[in-house]
Parts: structure tokens; C-alpha cells; sequence
């Protein structure tokens, strides 16, 4: 009988990991270098809304090397990717922001590079075992991804800046990836297994970000 062809997570797996290296460095750079400038540019478009902190922090520029580090071969090769794509991200940033006129200084723009390499390694590596993992592992990606959402939802908008509207956005993108993200190869239980240290790690790193 005919009908639609089912993908599934394995189906997903051969697909991207057949692509060739180019074609990921490529998706890579363009990416976070469209992210970045688009950063820039919404920073001023979405003024003080209550979306305005998607341009002003940190959850929305993992979700990049998240998803194309799931495109990686492997572990180191998905690391590589999300770096890429994080230092892209930096990159479009300040090059637009000099552009449209704004001053870009070096303390900032190294503490931001070194930022992307940690995330970039971190969220890349993540992305591939979302796509991969099993056993013990499995449903620790997406939970680090959502995690990073829901502590700066409540850490930094809620508690430390106290703008309950951003806290609300990012806390509302929290659960749709857990929702969206746990359903990829059914690991929705793994993922809640995994979130509450997810979540303890996160806090710590907005924290750490916080005090610098």
C-alpha cells in the first residue's frame, strides 16, 4: 500500500551523517553569522518588549550549534561545528553592530569569543547526542538545551533582573523544546530524568556568566 514514508530517528541519523564536511562548515559559518547579525539588528527592533531578551542573551544563540552539531559524524566532530557556529554567531554580531555605528570593544569581544568556544563545545556536543545517544546518555542533549532556557528564564529575568515578561518567553520556549525535543526518538521520560542536574549545571553557569 502506498503512503507517506515514516522518518524516524535512524532515518535522521544516515541522512546527516552522509553529508560532506564542507557542506556542515558552510552551514556552520552562514548560520551563526545570519544569527549574529540578525542579533544585532533585533536589539534595536524589539526595544523594550518583552521579547527584546531573545536578542540579549545566551539561550538563543545554543540553539544553533545545538541543532547543526546534531549534524556531526561524531562527538569531536560535533563540538567542531557548534564552535564554528558560535564564533560565526560572534563574529556577524559585532560586524554588524560596527556597521550600523555602534563602538565594538576588545575586553568584550574576547570575553564573548571565549564564551562561544566553551558553549560551542558544550552545546554542539549536545546536539550529536541528541540525535545519537542511548543507554545512560540518552535524553542528556535535549535537557541541557532546555535547560539552559528555563535557568535563564528563572535566574536572570526572574531573580536577578526581575522582568517577569522576558521570564515568561524564555520559560515558555523551555517547554515547547522539551516538548519538541523529547520527541524526537521518544526520549521525552530520558530527558525529564536528565533535567533536574541539567538544570543544577545551568544555574551555576548563569551565575558564573553574572559575575564576570
Amino acid at each position: 500500500m502506498g503512503g507517506t514514508p515514516q522518518v524516524t530517528g535512524r532515518t535522521v541519523s544516515r541522512s546527516t551523517s552522509r553529508w560532506p564536511a564542507h557542506r556542515r562548515v558552510a552551514l556552520a559559518v552562514g548560520v551563526g553569522l545570519v544569527i549574529g547579525s540578525v542579533t544585532s539588528v533585533a536589539q534595536t527592533l524589539l526595544g523594550g518588549s518583552a521579547l527584546a531578551g531573545l536578542a540579549n542573551a545566551v539561550s538563543p544563540w545554543v540553539v544553533a550549534p545545538f541543532l547543526i552539531g546534531a549534524t556531526g559524524r561524531g562527538r569531536r566532530s560535533a563540538a567542531a561545528l557548534g564552535v564554528l557556529t558560535c564564533e560565526a554567531e560572534v563574529a556577524g554580531y559585532n560586524l554588524t553592530a560596527a556597521l550600523r555605528g555602534f563602538g565594538v570593544g576588545w575586553p568584550p569581544l574576547l570575553l564573548w569569543v571565549v564564551a562561544g568556544l566553551v558553549a560551542g563545545i558544550a552545546f554542539g556536543a549536545a546536539g550529536h547526542s541528541w540525535r545519537t545517544a542511548a543507554g545512560r546518555e540518552r535524553g542528556l542533549g535535549a535537557a541541557l538545551l532546555v535547560a539552559v532556557w528555563a535557568c535563564e528564564a528563572v535566574v536572570t529575568y526572574g531573580v536577578i533582573l526581575g522582568y517577569a515578561g522576558h521570564a515568561i518567553v524564555f520559560g515558555a520556549v523551555a517547554v515547547l523544546l522539551l516538548v519538541l525535543l523529547g520527541r524526537f526518538r521518544r526520549q521525552g521520560a530520558a530527558v525529564l530524568r536528565w533535567l533536574l542536574p541539567a538544570v543544577g549545571l545551568g544555574v551555576v553557569g548563569m551565575l558564573a556568566l553574572h559575575a564576570l
